[in-house]
């Protein structure tokens, strides 16, 4: 989970449309230098500003330059020439939907975290709150700065960084394992996750809770609706439904097993996690899940 800031941006074959990229970065193993910093827009330049904490600004930082070398080495541009813009939510047509590449001189997206988003008392976990995105049409019919069906989402707690791209939509959350007890949040499950873990003794319970969260919260982020709207349409602690996912190899032992939310229309799996996180990746559709190691953009 490295990688280091700067160097040539070539790019890459698009990827697989069954698949998604993943890529992986601790903080602490980053160097940004100028050239880096000023990759980033006026919206991601004053956002990082607004950080008390040196630390704090450096893993926002990292996250944003990161995200901007990944899709420009898909791309085959300059990360600073990179504009985002935001897509209606899908759930209430506010203005608080999947952030998407939008092409040069587009209207800057939004923060992070949408109003109310719960946090912990550390800001530690939950603490990645990015919604997918998809290129959108722009004029004439062409993408919007992009690659047509070109899709990201973003999550970052802790020092972990996670990035993932598909030509689908996408979804992908990570959280560090909170130092708190986290039960409570039990109750904003759906009931039948709720019933489950109400029933586990700890530390399997709290586990089981951060595990909801990276779950449920990936299968949000790939349908654009993010966490604002409620996490409870839809169970993510149970088994593939019968009949829902299609025919392959044997799925693993939960909790790793592949699953999908039918109130939400998405597939879900654990992803591999540096030690002390967890994390998940979801796609649209019933169907395994997939993903290969990106490069980071390098």
């Amino acid at each position: 989970m490295s990688a280091a800031a700067g160097g040539p941006v070539t790019a890459r074959p698009a990827r697989a449309a069954e698949q998604a990229e993943v890529c992986w970065f601790d903080t602490r193993e980053v160097t940004l230098g100028p050239a880096d910093l000023a990759s980033l827009d006026a919206r991601e330049t004053a956002r990082a500003a607004a950080f008390v904490f040196p630390a704090d600004r450096h893993r926002y930082q990292v996250a944003h330059v990161m995200l901007r070398r990944v899709l420009a080495g898909h791309l085959g541009t300059e990360p600073g020439r990179l504009t985002f813009g935001r897509q209606p939510c899908p759930a209430c047509g506010g203005p608080s939907g999947r952030p998407v590449l939008a092409g040069p001189r587009a209207v800057p997206a939004r923060g992070d975290d949408p109003p109310g988003t719960p946090r912990g008392a550390d800001d530690a976990w939950p603490a990645s709150r990015q919604a997918p995105s998809r290129t959108p049409a722009g004029e004439g019919g062409e993408p919007g700065g992009g690659e047509p069906g070109l899709s990201f989402s973003l999550a970052r707690s802790g020092e972990a960084v996670a990035i993932a791209v598909a030509a689908a939509p996408v979804g992908i959350d990570v959280e560090r394992q909170a130092s708190g007890c986290v039960c409570s949040l039990a109750s904003a499950m759906h009931d039948d996750d709720d019933a489950l873990v109400r029933a586990m003794p700890e530390p399997e319970r709290h586990l089981a809770v951060i595990r909801w969260w990276v779950r449920a919260e990936a299968v949000l982020k790939c349908t654009g609706t993010g966490i604002a709207h409620g996490m409870d349409a839809f169970p993510v602690l149970g088994g593939p439904a019968p009949g829902r996912v299609p025919p392959g190899p044997a799925p693993p032992a939960a909790p790793d097993a592949p699953g999908w939310a039918a109130a939400a229309g998405c597939s879900f799996a654990a992803l591999p996690a540096p030690d002390g996180y967890q994390a998940a990746l979801a796609l649209p559709g019933p169907r395994p899940i997939r993903y290969q190691q990106g490069s980071g953009g390098r």
